[in-house]
C-alpha cells in the first residue's frame, strides 16, 4: 500500500516538472519570436533608409525632387507626431517593390521624411510596456537594450 501511495507522488512530481518545463518553452520561444520580429523590421527599415539616402543624393546632384511614395494622410501624420513639409511620402507595397525592398510583409507600410532621412513605421512596434515605437531611431534603440 505505502509503495502505490509513493509511486503515485512520484508520478504527479514528474508531470508537474514537466509542464514548469513546457511552460517556460513557451515564454522563451516567445520571446526569441518577439526579438526575431523586431530584428526584421530593424533591418527593413536600414535598407529603405539606405535607399532614400540614395534618392536624396542623385536629387542634390541633378537639382531634382523626384520622391519615391504617395502623400500621406492628416491622420496618419498626427499619429507619428510629424509635420509635413513636402517631402513626407507613404510606402506602401508598390512603392517598397520600386524601391527593391522584398523582406516587407503586405501589410507593412512605411513612411519617409526625405528631409531628415527619418523612416516610420506605420503600425508601429508595441513594446513590453505597452508603448508603440514608430521612428527608426526608436526601434534602433529598442534593438540595442
Amino acid at each position: 500500500m505505502k509503495k502505490k501511495g509513493f509511486f503515485n507522488l512520484k508520478l504527479i512530481l514528474i508531470i508537474f516538472i514537466i509542464v514548469l518545463v513546457v511552460i517556460a518553452s513557451i515564454f522563451y520561444i516567445k520571446d526569441k519570436l518577439d526579438d526575431q520580429e523586431l530584428q526584421s523590421l530593424n533591418t527593413t527599415m536600414l535598407q529603405i533608409q539606405a535607399k532614400i539616402k540614395v534618392i536624396n543624393e542623385r536629387n542634390k546632384i541633378n537639382n531634382t525632387s523626384d520622391y519615391i511614395g504617395k502623400d500621406i494622410s492628416e491622420d496618419e501624420l498626427r499619429k507619428l507626431n510629424i509635420e509635413n513639409n513636402g517631402k513626407v511620402k507613404l510606402l506602401d507595397e508598390e512603392e517598397l517593390k520600386k524601391l527593391e525592398i522584398t523582406d516587407a510583409k503586405k501589410s507593412e507600410d512605411f513612411v519617409i521624411n526625405y528631409e531628415t532621412e527619418e523612416v516610420y513605421y506605420l503600425n508601429g512596434y508595441k513594446t513590453e510596456d505597452n508603448t508603440i515605437a514608430y521612428s527608426l531611431t526608436d526601434i534602433n534603440n529598442l534593438v540595442a537594450q
